[in-house]
């Protein structure tokens, strides 16, 4: 755990320095990979917004109006998950992305708010070619 609580501190620190080390963020990835059992999740609330919920909203609307019942099923799943984040982030009150460690998992609160976000995300959480 106190690998992993090190993990996390250091990738908060990335997640605010003005310029990205990419060398320092693939040493942190392989050191987390070395961590048996780890997981790590992202907690995208940049796409599972008001502005989405919005949209998935009126999506479900629509195809109900039009009768496919099975896109609007779709929408719906959509729009509960968009929901469940959207309440998450309110209740919590969160602000800013940050890295979580708890026991075997490292979460990822991704808001899109800090200096290096959007690339850490694509480095950490693309799928590897």
């Amino acid at each position: 755990m106190k690998k992993l609580i090190e993990a996390a501190d250091q990738l908060n620190a990335i997640l605010k320095a003005d310029q990205l080390d990419k060398n320092k963020l693939g040493e942190i990835a392989r050191q987390l990979d070395q961590i048996p059992g780890l997981r790590v999740k992202l907690v995208d609330f940049e796409k599972h917004n008001e502005k989405e919920l919005e949209l998935l909203t009126a999506e479900n609307l629509v195809q109900i109006k039009n009768q496919n019942f099975e896109a609007a099923a779709n929408a719906r799943e959509q729009e509960r998950e968009c929901i469940k984040y959207t309440n998450f982030q309110k209740y919590f009150q969160l602000k800013n992305s940050f890295f979580y460690p708890e026991e075997t998992k490292l979460f990822y609160f991704h808001l899109g708010t800090e200096k290096n976000d959007r690339e850490i995300k694509i480095i950490l959480f693309s799928p590897q070619k």
